[in-house]
């Protein structure tokens, strides 16, 4: 149960606050001489990333698959735009091993 509870406080954590970076470096950027590429990068890849981690933590249960999926997926999507942070992706890393393993946990005890 432990295990179960770091990891939503984990999938919290990083996706809550992978969206406050996300609005945060898209503000920053969206100034009247610098309108580029940038903006269209941080929202979609951390907001978004965010959502994702927060859905497949907290929302999908079943199948085991898809939360896996939605997790892995939105974890490195916010890992790529706060690689600068050097914790974020050992973070993300640490949350998608608990999603798979909480999913293995499951498997073992039903069968």
């Amino acid at each position: 149960m432990k295990r179960e509870t770091s990891r939503r406080a984990l999938g919290a954590f990083l996706g809550l606050g992978y969206i406050a970076l996300g609005i945060a470096e898209s503000i920053e950027h969206m100034d009247a001489y610098s309108l580029n590429w940038i903006p269209f990068f941080w929202f979609p890849a951390l907001c978004g990333g965010g959502v994702l981690v927060l859905v497949g933590v907290f929302k999908v249960v079943s199948p085991a698959w898809a939360s896996i999926g939605l997790v892995a997926v939105g974890a490195l999507a916010g890992a790529l735009a706060a690689l600068w942070t050097v914790v974020a992706p050992f973070l993300s890393i640490t949350l998608i091993v608990l999603t798979v393993l909480r999913t293995r946990r499951t498997a073992a005890s039903t069968a």
